[in-house]
């Protein structure tokens, strides 16, 4: 098992597993604070579902699009894509988070309130509009040439 040399901050939700006492043992040891999100309250405390998580599933998406409409996929007897490797979506997981900006990485948990600055000096952070969906020019909606996707087949 890994230790940490320094400590560190895990945030988490309620989900059962994250709050047993086994955990809080096992954070203990590993020299990590946990933080827990209140229900109902994730999307706007957790620094991923607040800057993150957006941007790193449009390029996601744009990168599946991409392998979807490239002319070179092997089909099954009756026409249909055979679904990817392994090595594809492990890219497709890859490259996206490798463009996923550091910057929005750091400001998310500075507008949850997680922050080394205890002079209060980045609090004003937290009243700032999210501006994650236009630096990485991404929105929920993913309709596209993927509408009718129906999934991928073996055969």
């Amino acid at each position: 098992m890994v230790f940490l040399k320094k400590p560190s901050l895990l945030v988490c939700d309620q989900f059962k597993a994250h709050v047993t006492e086994s955990t809080e043992r096992l954070a203990t040891k590993l020299k990590t604070h946990l933080a827990v999100i209140p229900g109902g309250l994730t999307s706007q405390l957790q620094p991923l579902d607040v800057s993150v998580n957006k941007p790193f599933k449009g390029f996601m998406h744009e990168d599946w699009a991409k392998w979807i409409e490239a002319p070179t996929h092997h089909v099954t007897p009756v026409g249909r894509v055979k679904r990817p490797s392994i090595s594809n979506v492990c890219e497709w997981v890859k490259n996206p988070w490798q463009r996923v900006k550091r910057e929005t990485i750091v400001k998310s948990f500075k507008k949850c309130g997680i922050s080394n600055a205890l002079n209060g000096n980045e609090d004003g952070i937290l009243y700032e509009e999210s501006d994650a969906s236009s630096e990485n020019n991404h929105e929920d909606d993913f309709s596209g040439s993927d509408g009718d996707f129906l999934g991928f087949y073996d055969e």
